[in-house]
């Protein structure tokens, strides 16, 4: 009987301690918002674009211009931030960044939907 109890208080401080770990350990990820903030390439055409999502005021720099940005919705499930972006008309438009993660999690890409487009965009950093 006492080998049965102990095996199971073994066991659950295994449980426990796995648990922990993985609460540490997701709670110390970089926001999305600050992951996908930097210098990127797009794929076709010329030119990069600049996002910032991390220090205000928000902004994406690209084909010359600077959009002002805020955060409309961030959806860490599907890797998404949802933007308004004040346009050239001075609409709003919701404007997507999505990313896209290699086969090994270990780099990924931008999907970017703007203006009824979507663009990939690659880290120029």
């Amino acid at each position: 009987m006492r080998k049965s109890l102990k095996a199971q208080f073994v066991l659950i401080t295994v449980f426990a301690f796995v648990f922990v770990a993985m609460v540490i350990g997701c709670g110390s990820k970089e926001k999305l918002e600050t992951q996908i903030s930097g210098s990127w390439q797009r794929t076709e055409g010329d030119g990069t674009v600049e996002i910032n999502l991390d220090n205000n005021p928000m902004s994406l720099v690209f084909d010359g211009k600077t959009y002002a940005a805020t955060i409309d919705k961030v959806n860490m499930g599907q890797s998404s931030v949802y933007l308004k972006v004040a346009t050239d008309n001075g609409a709003s438009e919701e404007w997507t960044l999505h990313q896209i993660w290699n086969d090994n999690g270990s780099a990924f890409k931008l999907s970017f939907r703007h203006n009824g487009t979507q663009e990939i965009l690659a880290s120029a950093g």
